[in-house]
């Protein structure tokens, strides 16, 4: 028996004493606590049918013995598709992360590591998704061309590490996707030999009387426009209304944010119209781009629109640093405060853009938001703390109200932002990482 399955059945019987008494009268404490404890069942349960796949796979590489084709399947991840009775396209992921995470071995007969050796132990514990092991797996093969085998042991270190920091799923989903540009700051991400794509906007009039637009956009051009919408969207607060919309009424908008997002594209397209330099004033559009100082000297590496979250390459952002609409932001080291004391009660303008390049957007607790639906908010409260950057931080309504009314408390330590919820929330004071993963050293 594999540990896996050792665990898998220490765990069920765990679970089976967490769910004696009926669900209905258990306090929300033991409620949480059996969810976690079916999760970790699940997720163990997830290992050992990865393993069951990648042993699956190599019976099926021999085409003369072949277990898939025995049994009237193409390859290996139909089979495991047919057995399973999962969809297609997630057998193929289980069983790549089954060749993945088994010990190989070489035609003297001698067993080798995974190819992931850290990612599998922690998945064959049960301390990782099925889909957050396989986005760091293919994360590592495509780091792999440009880094020694002992940077990628590292690099492979650092991503279980900062899984274990306790961020969103989807927040280190997107970090993954973002680490080859850092794992390979002088040539960017590998060149996969792939036809370079070209950004293309097409209109369509539908038969329902509506118009499609389908925007393949770069991501400088996404930038400015997600910038400019957002900025003109009812999302982050009361849009700024032109003279006909001066007496519409402020209310909570709980459209969905695709048909928000419309009312910015008409506002935006009206001022347009109406202003011929195209500029509207406040912090929420006006584009950041922030690089290092050796990318700037250089060319060479990346650059980030902290608004969308997205990067361009250095070379670019050097020619941008002359657009009036730009405000480009060089990172020689830590940010330093603009302290304008106790005096005054709301941050300026240079403060809430400064904040916007450090934090990136909302600091908030597996919270998303862009710097565009941000305030610039006080850690410790006006009038017992300075508005200053140090004691400054971007936050969402949501998150702010977090701070503010159910007690919350905010910590940046060592450049990072931390949450430790209040007492009722949860006894152990267990800490929340907040904002922005920090992407790998180069």
């Amino acid at each position: 028996m594999t540990r896996t399955a050792e665990a898998l059945l220490e765990q069920a019987d765990t679970y089976a004493c967490l769910a004696d008494d009926a669900l209905r009268f258990v306090s929300d404490q033991a409620l949480l606590d059996r969810l976690s404890a079916v999760a970790r069942l699940r997720r163990l349960a997830q290992a050992e049918e990865t393993t069951l796949a990648g042993e699956v796979a190599r019976r099926s590489e021999n085409r003369e013995d072949s277990l898939a084709r025995k049994q009237g399947a193409a390859n290996a991840a139909n089979l495991v598709s047919q057995v399973t009775g999962m969809p297609r396209s997630t057998a193929a992921t289980v069983v790549a992360s089954g060749e993945a995470f088994r010990a190989r071995e070489v035609m003297t007969g001698e067993v080798l590591p995974a190819t992931c050796p850290q990612i599998a132990d922690a998945f064959a514990a049960g301390l990782l998704d099925p889909e957050i092991a396989a986005a760091m797996r293919r994360t590592l093969a495509e780091c792999a061309p440009g880094l020694a085998p002992w940077e990628l042991d590292d690099l492979e270190r650092s991503l279980l590490d900062t899984a274990a920091e306790g961020w969103a799923p989807n927040d280190l989903l997107r970090w993954l996707k973002r680490v080859p540009e850092h794992a390979n700051p002088d040539g960017g991400r590998p060149d996969r030999g792939e036809p370079t794509p070209i950004p293309t906007v097409k209109r369509r009039d539908l038969r329902n009387g509506l118009v499609r637009w389908t925007l393949d956009l770069d991501t400088l051009t996404d930038g400015f426009l997600k910038t400019a919408v957002e900025a003109n969207s009812p999302t982050r607060r009361s849009i700024l209304v032109t003279s006909d919309q001066a007496d519409t009424a402020e209310t909570q908008d709980r459209r969905p944010l695709e048909q928000q997002w419309v009312d910015g594209i008409r506002l935006l397209a009206k001022k347009a119209i109406r202003v011929d330099d195209g500029q509207v004033a406040g912090t929420a559009v006006t584009l950041l781009v922030t690089m290092t100082e050796d990318a700037l000297r250089t060319g060479l590496g990346t650059a980030e629109l902290p608004d969308c979250g997205t990067q361009i390459s250095a070379s670019v952002a050097r020619m941008l640093a002359a657009d009036a609409e730009i405000i480009p932001v060089v990172l020689g080291g830590k940010s330093q405060p603009l302290d304008l004391g106790t005096g005054r009660r709301f941050f300026t303008e240079a403060q809430r853009r400064a904040m916007a390049v450090r934090d990136g957007g909302c600091v908030g607790p597996g919270c998303d938001a862009p710097p565009s639906w941000c305030d610039g908010a006080h850690i410790r409260p006006a009038g017992y703390g300075s508005t200053s950057i140090d004691n400054g931080v971007l936050l969402c309504w949501r998150c702010h109200v977090l701070h503010d009314v159910h007690g919350w408390q905010i910590d940046r330590d060592d450049g990072r932002w931390w949450w430790t919820p209040p007492p009722w929330v949860d006894p152990t004071g267990r800490r929340r990482p907040g904002g922005r993963i920090s992407p790998v050293a180069a």
